[in-house]
């Protein structure tokens, strides 16, 4: 194999040998290049490329947008490869027997370093339709994530009133050592970047039908933030930012005591991972939930995250969102605010600092300092105000 492309690590998360320099095996094009692939779509076929670049990127920003459309035009050259003809066409014929059609082809969207990354393919008909969608997860911690959203959609499927907003699970298949994770596409449009009513919605239908009440310093929020503590403190101490201490003693003290309704979680709830139907929001990207989490958790990811890749100081523009949604779910927590998006905001940086002693200098760095810091900001000031 080429040194430039084994360098990208595409072949171990594809389960599919790429090669450079050579005339054997199905071409595909690599955007934005070898060096930096975060997509693969096939080569010289105009409506493969506009649909793969469509449906594999939804981007938040007005360049982002602007990418996705050169990308889809041709515009953008991208660098040449060559997939693995036989293990390609393998992977191929697995995915169209669950889907029920005699051919597709594939696009990839290979994402960003992380600890837990995996691909995600568009399974397209060879005119350029989508099918559907397939994770495909190699690596363990891939896996775990990929058996996370299994669960989470089985779940979700099986709850009254939740259908139609959540992707269905078609198949789960094995794949060189590892799995792919096959489900429906849901609508094309892209959600609201603002928080709205089909967002209240979703998120008081989701809580209603996973709520428990319990103290806080008995959920599993709080276990998990705490082990993870207590283990990169031994392993990784560098990884941890020194409001985090602070910040957890604060929420033992101030949240622990306090009994509350807590419920499934997102985790990574954002305009991104969103669809909007006719008249529901569409959720995709279940790896990172968890249930027993603090109300409000994915409001406030919604809000903080964008905040974060914007640079923006504050991470909370609509407070006043937050407050009905509050009185939906738990009417005491208005005086809890401030509390309750402190415990959100040291929860996620907890999960960007696991990730980085996993992968040192890998992931979104710029992103785990902005909640680093908003944790000082909410600890010195009322954050919501």
């Amino acid at each position: 194999m080429c040194p430039h492309v084994q360098g990208t690590d595409a072949s171990g998360l594809l389960g599919v040998r790429l090669e450079t320099g050579k005339t054997a095996g199905r071409m595909y094009t690599a955007y934005p290049n070898l060096a930096k692939v975060r997509w693969l779509l096939p080569a010289n076929q105009p409506a493969l490329r506009r649909a793969g670049i469509g449906g594999l990127y939804q981007p938040n920003s007005l360049r982002g947008r602007a990418v996705r459309t050169i990308i889809g035009a041709g515009v953008v050259p991208g660098e040449k490869v060559w997939l693995e003809e036989d293990a390609l066409a393998r992977l191929e014929t697995k995915l169209a027997s669950v889907v029920g059609v005699k051919a597709v082809r594939l696009a990839f969207y290979l994402g960003v370093p992380a600890p837990h990354r995996k691909v995600t393919t568009q399974v397209l008909t060879p005119d350029g339709k989508t099918l559907a969608y397939a994770k495909i997860a190699i690596s363990p911690l891939a896996q775990a994530a990929v058996e996370t959203e299994k669960r989470a959609l089985l779940r979700l499927s099986e709850s009254a009133g939740m259908q139609g907003t959540v992707p269905k699970v078609l198949g789960s298949l094995d794949w060189h050592e590892g799995t792919i994770l096959l489900i429906t596409m849901g609508p094309p449009r892209q959600g609201p970047r603002r928080l709205s009513s089909v967002h209240l919605r979703f998120f008081t239908q989701v809580f209603q039908s996973f709520r428990v009440q319990e103290t806080f310093v008995e959920s599993p929020m709080w276990t998990r933030m705490a082990e993870i503590w207590l283990r990169l403190q031994h392993s990784s101490p560098e990884t941890l930012p020194a409001s985090l201490g602070p910040a957890l003693e604060r929420l033992h003290d101030e949240l622990g005591p306090a009994s509350m309704p807590l419920s499934l979680a997102h985790g990574d709830f954002a305009p991104w991972n969103t669809r909007l139907g006719s008249r529901f929001l569409f959720v995709l990207d279940w790896e990172r939930s968890s249930e027993g989490m603090s109300p409000l958790y994915d409001a406030f990811n919604f809000q903080a995250l964008q905040a974060a890749l914007q640079g923006r100081r504050r991470g909370i523009r609509d407070r006043r969102f937050l407050l009905t949604l509050v009185d939906a779910l738990w009417p005491e927590g208005r005086k809890h605010l401030p509390i309750l998006y402190l415990a959100y905001l040291t929860h996620v940086t907890l999960l960007y600092s696991e990730a980085q002693s996993l992968a040192p200098g890998i992931g979104e760095k710029k992103v785990w300092r902005w909640f680093a810091q908003q944790i000082e900001n909410a600890l010195n000031e009322d954050a919501l105000s």
